[in-house]
């Protein structure tokens, strides 16, 4: 993995969707281009016009089944013509389908949030001759488990972002679950997202580039990510006093909230500022 990477702390401008629009399309038109007759196209959030600028890359690349296996080895091929990958995974629940494959990939000089799932399928209809029923699921040589615990740690930073910590507990409890680590989630986010980075790449040493470039992540949002650590109701005063004008009281909730270790004073000041934005 990239160790230094300018897209890690993912400002404003550098989650920008106009961005994530071209590349998507770029990536489609490479898939379609490879293989006449296939087609590729955004599926989920960008699809629909929902997405928000945390949104990842969903992409169904359709191609004939008699030319199912040629595709699905072309495939990082094709994707590094339009960027370098800094990974490319299976998903063990379809690595033995004679006829789908979902595939995830994360490209160099892309925020982590932006992974790119890549499904291929076959045609239906088309007779794929000596090919019997799919397998049973199995890990294969390119799934890790403390990857795939990181690739929860960056989905939980981005619950956590859209307001979201329900869904965040999971897919912390999840991945530490997947790497043998005690499960409890304390809603201290940074600090939880930092232990399961930290224990991943203690698990499999090779992961710690990637394993930084998720703690920058988090250390960029570090002012959001304790905002919602706050119990419900000092969120209300905060943003009560914040509209009132009263900066001061608002810090001293913050910091006298009861949560430990208390809130140092730069990370509350950041987070009024986020507060003063949003408002």
């Amino acid at each position: 993995m990239n160790a230094e990477d300018p897209w890690d702390r993912t400002s404003a401008c550098e989650l920008d969707p106009v961005r994530r629009a071209a590349f998507a399309q770029d990536l489609t038109r490479a898939l379609t281009a490879h293989c006449p007759g296939s087609r590729a196209e955004l599926r989920g959030s960008l699809a629909r016009g929902t997405a928000d600028a945390y949104s990842d890359i969903d992409i169904a690349w359709t191609v004939p089944g008699d030319r199912f296996d040629t595709c699905l080895a072309a495939v990082p091929g094709v994707l590094e013509t339009v960027s370098p990958l800094d990974s490319l995974r299976t998903d063990p629940e379809s690595r033995n389908s004679r006829e789908r494959r979902l595939l995830f990939a994360a490209f160099r000089g892309l925020p982590l949030f932006w992974r790119v799932d890549l499904e291929i399928g076959a045609s239906p209809g088309v007779h794929r001759s000596g090919h019997g029923q799919d397998g049973p699921a199995t890990d294969g040589d390119d799934w890790s488990r403390p990857a795939s615990a990181l690739a929860n740690a960056v989905a939980a930073t981005k619950a956590v972002l859209r307001g979201q910590p329900q869904n965040a507990q999971g897919l912390l409890e999840r991945g530490l679950r997947r790497i043998d680590a005690p499960d409890g989630v304390s809603g201290r986010w940074f600090d939880d997202i930092r232990r399961l980075a930290d224990t991943a790449a203690d698990r499999e040493p090779g992961l710690r580039p990637l394993a930084d470039r998720v703690l920058r992540l988090a250390e960029g949002h570090r002012a959001q990510l304790m905002w919602w650590t706050f119990p419900a109701d000092v969120r209300e005063r905060v943003d009560a006093l914040v509209l009132a004008g009263r900066t001061i009281q608002a810090v001293h909730a913050m910091r006298e909230c009861g949560i430990e270790p208390r809130p140092e004073l730069h990370t509350c000041v950041d987070v009024l500022e986020g507060r003063h934005g949003r408002h």
